[in-house]
């Protein structure tokens, strides 16, 4: 719901955009600056960059870059504005965010794809799909559009700046002493299958002592994507489960559990077990930057199985709040800000700033540079939907605890037309 200042500020733009009808013949005034407010926020794991920084000084390197650069068109002297940073202490529920963003006098807000999606879709954010091809290229020529699309709905409500694509986190060190090449491009499923046997370390007594992989800390998306299968068509909202791609998909990770015994058969304990007992497994797919707490683990790409599919999620944005009086300069002072906030995240979410992330990641070797880069070429939009994420979580589940497959899709599929038949 729109606050009376929100309402107060769209009145004042829609005057201000009708206002040439009474002045088409008087000389054109020159532009006032435009002091602006962003709100900003420590909360997104796509800032921690090993940079030395802290989430509120990469934001202050921004904005003073952007103020001392006088040739950028974006920056403050040829856009005519200035950035004034608004720290969010708290992050409130979505229906307390129109009221924070008009006690910080916010123009600018840091949110995740979920948030702008829900609060641009009840009026707290601004569209931005009016924008899109003023003062440069249309957005989906900038960023990846499976990443513009997690922050869409209707209409396109926050600019990407940070994303997460899922990697393959291996142990080098491990991986030396076992004498097994790295993980490179080559890898298939098969070659996945091979090297988590190997790299698997099991006592006398046939007991695991180490894992040689996990997979599904945070579902089976890629396993899915990479066999051209899914949870649900998202047109028609039926279930895709019960088609021979996903049977096998499934069937290919159940094995990896229950028939080579290279993945552990844990669900709510495997974040334990990763990121605290010290013996992670050797290879683990997870998001850049968490990875396991014990060992050497360096960034390959997940390997792929019919197809390159790799989840990315869309997870740092900036929109423009829609109580600003003074939306151009808003979106002028956006497109600077989501520029030169690119060096500033773990992996960027515009194609021209990925082509060059060896220049901002000092930190990674250049075939994690490759990898991260691949992985964005491949990527797939990490879902949006809450039943998809139901009928996963009950896959994961029901297929660690050594469920058939075809029963297990009867009761996912089920999940579906619940959640079809509440919708409708």
């Amino acid at each position: 719901m729109f606050t009376r200042r929100a309402l107060l500020a769209q009145a004042a733009f829609l005057a201000a955009g009708c206002s040439f009808l009474d002045s088409s013949t008087e000389a054109p005034r020159p532009r006032q600056e435009a002091s602006l407010n962003w709100a900003v926020s420590d909360f997104f794991a796509s800032l921690a960059v090993s940079q030395g920084m802290s989430a509120l000084e990469k934001y202050r390197r921004a904005v003073a870059e952007l103020a001392e650069d006088e040739d950028n068109p974006h920056g403050f002297a040829r856009g005519r504005y200035s950035v004034a940073l608004r720290r969010i202490g708290t992050w409130p529920d979505r229906d307390d965010f129109a009221a924070l963003l008009d006690d910080l006098e916010a123009d600018l807000v840091t949110v995740g794809s979920y948030d702008a999606q829900a609060l641009g879709e009840s009026g707290v954010l601004l569209p931005l799909d009016r924008f899109s091809g003023a003062e440069g290229r249309p957005f989906d020529q900038v960023f990846y559009p499976n990443v513009l699309a997690q922050f869409q709905r209707g209409a396109l409500y926050a600019l990407p700046v940070g994303v997460r694509p899922q990697v393959l986190y291996y142990d080098a060190a491990r991986f030396r002493r076992e004498d097994v090449p790295p993980p490179d491009g080559s890898w298939n499923w098969e070659a996945l299958i091979a090297n988590a046997a190997k790299l698997t370390e099991r006592r006398a007594d046939g007991a695991v002592a180490r894992w040689g992989l996990a997979t599904h800390s945070n579902g089976l998306w890629w396993a899915l994507w990479q066999n051209e299968a899914d949870v649900v068509d998202l047109d028609t909202l039926q279930c895709r489960l019960q088609e021979p791609a996903a049977f096998a998909a499934l069937e290919f990770f159940r094995d990896l559990v229950h028939t080579y015994r290279v993945s552990p058969p844990l669900y709510r304990d495997l974040d334990t077990l990763i990121y605290e007992w010290g013996t992670p497994p050797a290879m683990v797919y997870n998001f850049p930057p968490k990875r396991p707490s014990a060992g050497e683990f360096r960034i390959a790409a997940i390997p792929r199985g019919q197809v390159r599919a790799v989840p990315v999620y869309g997870e740092l944005g900036i929109a423009i709040a829609a109580r600003t009086a003074d939306p151009d300069a808003s979106y002028r002072a956006l497109q600077g800000l989501t520029n030169v906030m690119q060096q500033y995240v773990n992996v960027p979410a515009q194609k021209e700033a990925v082509a060059n992330l060896g220049n901002y990641r000092k930190d990674l070797r250049p075939e994690e540079v490759a990898a991260l880069q691949q992985s964005m070429e491949h990527g797939h939009g990490w879902p949006q939907t809450g039943f998809q994420y139901r009928a996963m979580r009950y896959l994961v589940e029901a297929l660690v605890d050594g469920e058939d497959v075809a029963s297990v899709v009867n009761q996912a599929c089920s999940i579906v037309r619940e959640y079809q038949q509440n919708d409708g």
